[in-house]
């Protein structure tokens, strides 16, 4: 059974233009990396190895798919104790901490990152000495500080390799306690974009991507779902390289098959064996592709069943909420939401070819509604038929129902010196609820209505209880904590306000020390301050999010891009040492 498909896509932008540094000599810097290390670039480079510096921010699609290159020829060159040296330098300013976090957690990396929240020279400066301005953007220094790659991106962890050991004095030497294994995937095609292949119904296509703790693998395919390691290596063909793909020819039609590959390491001993469940197409015809769906609601799951005709060779089938998908349908055409939704909806990399059935239960392990009450969705289906010729989807309404009575949640807050966590408890009525910190000044400036319906607004709904944190906040300060939740009738309750205070720690809070010009800005704000030296300036919103943060080295003259916020007003905040300078931004 494939997962459930929903329909919280997130869109990442990145630049995917040729990228890279002007400078043919490095420039030192000395800052803090994650892990704690202390990096001084110069001190590296003299002790007679080479340094690697990967330029990437975490949302950055290409990034994603060089890091695990980086982090396997890592372990292939002598995890930083060799004759080379890998760092990863991020410049992102809003959020850093967080996306930082979610990137160790995604990518378990080994070798040291400076980002804007790290110790000494921050990414950001880095960034900025270096003239970065693409990612992701991998220079290579050689130990006499000249920058010898400008710009490199590695198709693979062994070409990476083959190449600073063949043009470098670059030694392999492997390292680490990595277990050695074989990702192994299937690749299909969205014949509208060109990706990848047309898989036939007699074909698999499959990538292969084996992790610097291998020295070798095998490959192979059956209709056997228990073949040994032993097997595989005596019936498999040993891999061309450590990354490549490769397409299964003469399969049965329709036929249920497992791609197999068995990793050896560089100490000769077998490691993981990597199974992958597959299926070959339907053999379809040439005629137009058609669907029927069943759908059951009960009190706690969902049952849908999709079943092709015969005509289609292989589909897809998802849910969507009716109002994305037809929200500006009426232009005749299929409009982006559609174009998104269908994209990814014919690129899951789970193609059915038989008649399918969902069994979902209504809400997740968290407890998170699947699908919000009383609310029209669509289950749609889209498939080809046997000449590979993609049909427009089939749709069918279905609701979700759900009592409605008085939605309400309850905040607890915990506040210490400059920052609070709020803890939120909606009841059994509430199908989504938002909350949010104010200042008690704006509070009484704006009111709670103003204020409740830009947290409603603000595009971070909760469905269940959750916690946040809101930092940077001023020491010894009254605040208002805010709590708005939402029924399945689309009715809101009554606004939870809890005011609480800040404790004090000795920030000395002072008149404000800048000017910012213009005020209302639209794209570029300029602060001015009799203020010499570094300083932290923060960006919140009303509801006292931080939206940007910029590391300034002199506060003489600073220029910020606010050109990505909406529409309001916000608060400029100015930390310096013991000053804490706050005055009020208009966005228009």
């Amino acid at each position: 059974m494939k997962k459930f498909l929903t329909l919280a896509f997130a869109l990442f932008l990145s630049i995917s233009v040729s990228a890279q540094t002007t400078l043919t000599e490095a420039v030192n810097f000395t800052s803090t990396a994650h892990n704690g290390e202390k990096i001084d670039l110069f001190e590296i480079l003299d002790g007679g190895q080479y340094v690697l510096i990967d330029f990437f921010f975490s949302t950055c699609v290409p990034c994603k798919e060089t890091t695990p290159r980086l982090i396997d020829a890592y372990y292939m060159l002598g995890c930083n104790e060799g004759d080379i040296y890998f760092m990863e330098v991020s410049p992102t300013d809003n959020n850093a901490s967080y996306s930082i976090g979610q990137w160790f957690a995604q990518f378990d990396v080994p070798f040291p990152t400076i980002h804007t929240q790290t110790g000494g020279v921050t990414g950001d400066k880095i960034e900025q000495m270096y003239g970065i301005t693409a990612h992701p953007t991998l220079i290579l220094i050689a130990p006499d500080r000249k920058i010898v790659l400008q710009d490199y991106f590695p198709q693979s962890a062994s070409s990476m390799v083959e190449y600073f050991t063949t043009n470098f004095d670059i030694e392999e030497s492997y390292c680490g306690n990595q277990t050695p294994s074989v990702s192994v995937v299937t690749t299909k095609v969205d014949g509208a974009t060109g990706k990848d292949i047309l898989e036939a119904s007699t074909k698999v296509h499959v990538d292969f991507r084996a992790n610097g703790a291998v020295d070798k693998f095998y490959y192979t395919i059956s209709e056997s779902a228990q073949l040994t390691s032993e097997e595989v290596i005596a019936n498999g063909t040993l891999a061309e390289s450590s990354e490549f793909s490769y397409t299964f020819e003469g399969l049965t039609e329709s036929t249920k098959y497992y791609v197999y590959a068995q990793a050896i390491g560089h100490d000769g001993e077998n490691g993981e064996k990597s199974v992958l469940e597959t299926k070959t197409l339907c053999p379809g015809d040439d005629g137009k592709v058609e669907f029927t769906f069943d759908i059951q609601i009960s009190a706690s799951h969902l049952v849908a069943k999709a079943t092709p005709n015969e005509s289609t060779a292989d589909y897809h089938f998802g849910f969507t909420r009716k109002e994305y998908y037809d929200e500006g349908a009426d232009a005749g055409f299929p409009t982006e939401n559609q174009f998104i939704f269908l994209n990814a909806l014919a690129n899951d990399g789970y193609p059915f070819c038989d008649a399918e059935t969902y069994e979902l239960p209504l809400k997740d392990e968290n407890g998170t509604p699947r699908f919000q009450p009383n609310t029209p969705y669509y289950i749609v289906a889209i498939g080809r038929n046997g000449e590979g010729q993609w049909f427009a989807p089939t749709l069918q309404e279905f609701v979700v129902e759900q009592p409605i009575g008085p939605a309400e949640v309850s905040l607890n807050v915990k506040p210490l010196a400059t920052s609070v966590t709020v803890s939120a408890t909606p009841n059994d009525f509430t199908v989504e609820f938002h909350f949010g910190v104010v200042t008690k000044t704006t509070y009484d400036t704006f009111g709670a209505e103003s204020l409740v319906q830009q947290i409603r607004n603000d595009g971070y709904p909760f469905y269940q209880a959750s916690e946040s944190t809101w930092d940077n906040l001023t020491p010894n300060t009254e605040y208002v904590a805010l709590g708005t939740a939402l029924n399945a009738g689309n009715e809101w309750g009554e606004t939870a306000i809890v005011t609480f205070s800040t404790d004090a720690d000795g920030l000395v809070e002072t008149e404000a020390g800048f000017n910012i010009y213009p005020n209302p800005a639209q794209s570029m704000i300029s602060i001015k301050s009799a203020m010499n030296g570094e300083a932290q300036i923060s960006i919140f919103d009303m509801t006292g999010r931080c939206v940007k943060q910029v590391s300034a080295t002199d506060m003489s003259n600073v220029s910020i891009n606010v050109e990505g916020l909406n529409k309001g007003v916000y608060f400029v905040s100015v930390q310096q040492d013991r000053n804490h300078n706050i005055q009020k931004l208009v966005i228009e």
